[in-house]
């Protein structure tokens, strides 16, 4: 495939994430067969015992041959000699009967034998290919193998850079942080044991005296110790906790790179970069070595507050760092994100051993000390002060790195930090001494030579995997080192560059939520009309006559799923409790509610009376508001609190005259912020509350009660009395429990303010994310056209309360 067919591939090059279809690796347990018993054959006694008698029948023969003896003795000794005879006869019958009987049984043991050893040799064969071919699945090369190469003789391979690279392509990316290979990546070939056992036989060496076994038991120890260690591929683990080093001395350095190179590209190709990321620190000599890093898609620079939309790569920056000054620009963003990560650590709850996501993996290449690191300069003669700003040239502001990236402060949480963090480091060193102190896995690039072929000296490239602890393990010896030339690089990641996943609707909540995008349509500045929205039937019903009326309905944040957080004040409240400690995103709520009233009801629908304890910074910009019929801040003297409470008080009868009278009033909402630390100072501010709570509903009054912490027995008064509770990060657990029976607030993360819980209906608690008004406005967007005429508003305020604040 060329390289223009490569770039333009079709249209569609969104990747969706597929199920992950596991080779099978076997996990049998083979059993090798037992020698068989082989029957003992005829005793060596039986040929004495023929042999004696032959002996005396022949002594019999000599006696009567020799001797004259008269009268019958003659006849006496034939019956000797016949028996004698007889004797011998029949035990050499008998054992040449035993022999061959022996023989054919001993054959037959023999050769059941052999088929048992056939078939057992044929199922390890089996075996031995299945989890050769399933572990290569799992880890193929990334180049196609060499004519010479033995190594894959015999299976079915499909090299990385002959994948498909589009949707058919199952193993894209399939790798997940819950699956056991995840951040695991091959580095070559090499011997391993077996995931299948094989047991010997308990009676294979219980038969010594038995010549005709042991060519079949040296057989069975031959099969065994063949087929328990296979050739596969040999990976590391980056999750590990510690660097990755891979150091390549004197002129194998070169190779050490090769191998960093392959395992990016297995890094790229297995895992999403969703979940994995790559930022590349390399001095400006190996700029053409990693240039085609900029092409991946994993290496786009992570931004945590980039939204999950998909936007085009081609405008944005990847992480590859080629230079002093390119590297001096990207080690703050590092040490930034690695301090919000350990942030988060400590203030969510996560299971023990889960990571952050994406994982980060930061490629560090060697850098030398003369040609890639500036040494310090000899000592100069003092230069007069009017000439030194002569002497300033581009070499003097030209950035400088002076040590290793490694040696750098802003990698320390990198290189000793806890896995949980998320990050990974691999590094290229020259030599060992230049191995990061922390680092836990030495992959050691050596080389063994090979006969001498044509008068010339050719070497193998091996690497020894040691772990870097007490008491480590042997070695792991991978005897074929990967390696990639830069045109496969090149066409690799030119293949990898228009790639990227779909993106699904992810069940959880997001960081940042737009108060202006929670209507339908989205609230448009530059449009805004407040009569539409003022209409919208979404949140408008009838009463049982059949009339228009407000629900009081309101949106405040989104929940799991971007579903929309809604406050009813009427089915939830009609009063309500805001609990969140500073910093939590309190006062982000308040504003948000009043501005979501503001924009959905009309001011002859809805009223607010805001008093806010102390400055009243949160609260001042809603004065502005048509809907505001009273402010008041810094409510600390006796007097203003009791002009509060006056006022409580001549406001509710005027409702209950007028609800008798059959007029409505529009539904006033009062907000009090630092509630607590008014009842603090009076005591009856509390029993006017309470009074108000009781008859709130009928006279359309409603109470939402804001402060930094429950403050113990007001607010167990106050939490009878109140309908619905919202409850942001809580300063301990007890707070928490106060508002909510549960310690869950306590442990919402700090850096996400606006995070809380609404406990409304019956006992119903949701998670949400506080959605935020706060906009950016410029001095051109403040300026409203009530009736045409244009009229400036103060640039301190929101646009929306500029724009609301017109229609007074």
């Amino acid at each position: 495939m060329s390289h223009q067919q490569a770039t333009s591939k079709p249209a569609s090059h969104v990747i969706s994430r597929k199920a992950r279809i596991w080779p099978e690796i076997p996990q049998d347990k083979v059993l090798l067969p037992s020698a068989p018993q082989l029957p003992q054959g005829p005793q060596v006694g039986t040929l004495s015992f023929v042999l004696f008698n032959l002996l005396g029948m022949g002594l019999y023969v000599l006696i009567f041959s020799t001797f004259k003896i008269g009268g019958g003795a003659q006849f006496f000794l034939l019956p000797f000699i016949a028996i004698s005879g007889m004797m011998a006869l029949g035990t050499v019958t008998n054992f040449l009967v035993q022999h061959f009987s022996t023989r054919r049984k001993s054959k037959a043991l023999m050769e059941r034998y052999e088929a048992q050893l056939q078939k057992i040799e044929q199922r390890l064969q089996s075996l031995h290919w299945k989890e050769r071919q399933a572990r290569l699945d799992l880890d193929p090369p990334l180049l196609p193998p060499r004519p010479e190469q033995q190594l894959y003789q015999g299976l079915s391979i499909v090299p990385l850079i002959e994948r498909g690279f589009d949707e058919q392509d199952t193993q894209l990316w399939a790798r997940k942080p819950d699956d056991p290979d995840f951040l695991t990546v091959r580095i070559g070939m090499g011997s391993q044991p077996a995931t299948y056992e094989i047991q010997a036989p308990p009676t294979a060496n219980t038969f010594p005296d038995q010549p005709s076994l042991e060519a079949s038991l040296a057989r069975v120890q031959a099969s065994q110790e063949r087929h328990s260690t296979l050739k596969v591929p040999i990976t590391v683990k980056l999750n590990e906790p510690g660097p990755i080093a891979l150091v390549g001395t004197r002129d194998r350095l070169e190779a050490a790179r090769e191998l960093l190179q392959a395992m990016v590209c297995q890094l790229v190709y297995h895992h999403s970069p969703e979940e994995v990321r790559i930022i590349i620190l390399t001095p400006r000599s190996q700029e053409q070595a990693w240039r085609w890093a900029t092409a991946l898609p994993h290496t786009v620079l992570y931004d945590p507050r980039q939204a999950e939309e998909v936007v085009d790569e081609s405008s944005q920056r990847h992480a590859v760092a080629i230079g002093a000054g390119a590297i001096l620009e990207y080690l703050p963003l590092i040490s930034r994100e690695l301090g919000r990560r350990e942030l988060l650590l400590g203030d969510t709850r996560r299971e023990e051993g889960q990571h952050l996501l994406p994982h980060l993996v930061i490629v560090v290449d060697h850098f030398d000390l003369w040609q890639d690191l500036d040494q310090p300069s000899a000592p100069q003669p003092v230069v007069p002060p009017h000439n030194s700003i002569q002497r300033t040239g581009s070499l003097e502001h030209r950035p400088q790195l002076s040590v290793s990236p490694l040696k750098r402060p802003e990698m320390t949480l990198a290189l000793s930090g806890p896995t949980t963090l998320g990050v990974s480091v691999l590094c290229l060193c020259a030599h060992k001494a230049d191995v990061p102190m922390n680092s836990n896995l030495l992959v050691d690039i050596t080389h063994i030579q090979d006969d001498k072929q044509a008068g010339k000296e050719s070497y193998t490239l091996q690497a020894q995997v040691r772990q870097l602890c007490p008491n480590p393990p042997p070695a792991i010896t991978c005897d074929e080192v990967d390696g990639v030339p830069l045109q496969a690089l090149s066409y690799f990641s030119q293949r990898m560059f228009p790639l990227h996943v779909n993106r699904t609707k992810r069940l959880e909540l997001r960081t940042q939520v737009d108060l202006r995008t929670l209507f339908e349509p989205p609230l448009d500045l530059l449009y805004y009309d407040p009569f539409a929205y003022w209409s919208d039937p979404m949140f408008r019903g009838r009463d049982a006559k059949g009339k228009e009326m407000p629900m009081m309905r309101i949106p405040i944040g989104t929940k799991i799923g971007d579903e929309i957080q809604y406050l009813d004040l009427l089915k939830d409240g009609p009063h309500g409790l805001l609990i969140g400690q500073t910093g939590s995103g309190k006062s982000e709520l308040l504003q948000t509610i009043i501005m979501a009233l503001s924009i959905i009801y009309r001011p002859n629908e809805v009223n607010f009376l805001l008093i806010d304890y102390k400055a009243g910074l949160a609260l001042e910009p809603f004065r502005h508001l048509p809907h505001t019929i009273g402010f008041l801040s810094n409510v600390s003297s006796p007097a203003l609190i009791q002009r509060f409470i006056t006022m409580l008080r001549a406001e509710a009868t005027r409702r209950e005259i007028r609800m008798k009278e059959g007029k409505k009033s529009p539904r006033i909402i009062i907000i009090i912020d630092e509630f607590a630390e008014m009842a603090k100072q009076t005591d009856s501010v509390l029993d006017e509350l309470f009074t108000i709570t009781r008859v709130g509903r009928e006279i359309g009054m409603h109470l939402l009660l804001a402060s930094q912490r429950p403050e113990g027995i007001i607010a167990t008064r106050v939490r009878d009395y109140v309908q619905y509770r919202l409850c942001l990060r809580c300063a301990s657990p007890e707070d928490s429990r106060e508002i909510l029976r549960r310690v869950d607030a306590a442990y919402l993360p700090a850096s996400i303010p606006g995070r809380g819980y609404l406990l409304h209906g019956d006992n119903q608690l949701d998670l949400f994310q506080a959605a935020r008004v706060s906009i950016p406005v410029t001095l051109d967007q403040l300026y409203v056209k009530p009736n045409g005429i244009e009229t400036p508003v103060d640039p301190t305020n929101d646009v929306l309360i500029a724009q609301l604040a017109a229609e007074k």
